[in-house]
């Protein structure tokens, strides 16, 4: 038997680069089992029946 999970944050994030002009992205930053974690826009999620 095998277990899988992750952990998920959401967060509100300026992703500019530039101080003068503020760009703000919804992004889910997301930890598998493994302890390997990367981030992605909130809208390429999708739910996953269990």
């Amino acid at each position: 038997m095998s277990i899988s999970w992750y952990c998920a944050a959401v967060i509100d994030e300026n992703v500019s680069d530039c101080p003068a002009q503020e760009h703000w992205a919804e992004l889910a930053y997301i930890r598998g089992a493994s302890g390997r974690e990367f981030s992605t826009a909130v809208a390429n999620l999708e739910p996953v029946a269990s």
